[in-house]
Formats: structure tokens, C-alpha cells, sequence
């Protein structure tokens, strides 16, 4: 199986070399847990290398997203980072016509699938559109990150986390004075994994790192 690096030694030492090629992993999490750094980071890793990543917002703009940055260590400026408004008649087949105007692409970001769909007709449609997407996708990129802005679980409960090949999620966990971001692998394809174990992500002006399992 050959994988795609995921930006993070400790994720890729977790996911056995990391995410399997042409697959689309779910991450998933609140606000503030570090999805769009983490996200950034799986971009930018590797856009010396000759890989043609892109990062598709529906929240944030370029100014936006570089802020966010500012501080960690991540060097995004090499990185093709397009934002899309919002419009009344957005729809995944658009959507699709726009990605395949794109070179092939290595790697994707689309930040965030919640609001790529958000004009689906009901449940039903949300659902056949994202099958499509994902389809789509497989076939056209090595490896995609749909963020999926969720309150609790694995995904907005439109069966995000069913769909898709692996679902990594990030969350505040509370033991501590200081609440701790962490990161558990739900699901992945192809890949032995420990489900559901609680790694700490680390945000510094280094970069991000993963450390080791924490025993809750």
C-alpha cells in the first residue's frame, strides 16, 4: 500500500507511513482544536518536494489563513490557497468542474465540507452529494483532508465519518489544569490502527508534533 506522508512523524509513525494513497480522511473537531493547522501543516510539508498541494477555504480567507499561521512555524506562502464565497448556487457538480480545471493535484484541503453541502435539498441529497465528491476525489487526488466542523462525535451525524476512508479527530480533553488538545484515529482503511487512542497535539513556534499515547 503506498501512503501519503502526513506532515506529522508521530500521525505517519501511528497510520504505518501514513494516510493510503487516494483515499480521503474526515477531520473532524470544534473550534480552536487545531483542524485548520493541522490541515495547513499536510500541505505545506511537502510543497518543496514537487507535490502539488492545494487548500480550498469556504471560511477563512488567504489574509485569514496566513494569520493563522503566523507563529507555528508553518512557511505557507508556497502553498496554493484559493478561498470560495459562499454562494446560493454552489453545488458539488461545480465544484468538481472546478477541481478538474486544476493541475493534478498530490494533495487537498477542503475547509469545510459542512458548508460545501450546506445547499444540499435535504438528508438524502447531502448524503449522494458527498458520495459523489468522494468518488470524484479518490480518482483525481493522491490524498484529501475534508474538515468537518463537528460539536461532538465523529461527524455531523450526515454520515460524513461512513463515507469516508479514515476519520482522525481532535478534541480538548480536561484532565489537566490546562486542557490538552489530542488526536484519535477513528477509522482507516487498509491500516492496522489502535482506535480511539488519545494523542496529544502539540502546537509550538516550532511547528506541530504528536506526543506519545496518553492513558485515559
Amino acid at each position: 500500500m503506498t501512503r501519503v506522508p502526513s506532515g506529522l512523524a508521530g500521525l505517519d509513525k501511528l497510520l504505518d507511513g501514513g494516510f493510503p494513497q487516494n483515499s480521503c480522511t474526515l477531520l473532524s473537531g470544534g473550534p480552536g482544536t487545531g483542524k485548520t493547522l493541522l490541515s495547513l501543516n499536510f500541505v505545506e510539508s511537502r510543497v518543496d518536494a514537487n507535490e502539488k498541494s492545494c487548500y480550498i477555504s469556504f471560511n477563512e480567507d488567504t489574509t485569514g489563513l496566513f494569520r493563522a499561521a503566523e507563529g507555528t512555524g508553518l512557511e505557507i506562502e508556497k502553498t496554493a490557497i484559493k478561498h470560495m464565497d459562499l454562494l446560493e448556487d454552489i453545488n458539488v457538480t461545480d465544484f468538481i468542474k472546478t477541481i478538474e480545471t486544476y493541475p493534478k493535484l498530490d494533495r487537498l484541503v477542503i475547509d469545510n465540507i459542512n458548508k460545501l453541502l450546506l445547499f444540499s435539498k435535504d438528508k438524502a441529497d447531502y448524503r449522494h452529494q458527498l458520495y459523489r465528491l468522494i468518488n470524484f476525489l479518490r480518482k483525481n487526488v493522491k490524498a484529501t483532508l475534508l474538515i468537518c466542523e463537528t460539536d461532538n462525535g465523529m461527524d455531523t451525524g450526515n454520515g460524513e465519518a461512513f463515507e469516508c476512508d479514515g476519520v482522525v479527530g481532535i478534541s480538548f480533553l480536561e484532565l489537566e489544569e490546562i486542557p490538552m488538545r489530542t488526536i484519535q484515529i477513528h477509522k482507516m482503511r487498509y491500516t492496522a490502527i489502535e482506535p480511539k487512542v488519545a494523542h496529544e497535539l502539540v502546537i509550538e513556534s516550532t511547528g506541530l508534533k504528536l506526543s506519545e499515547r496518553k492513558g485515559i
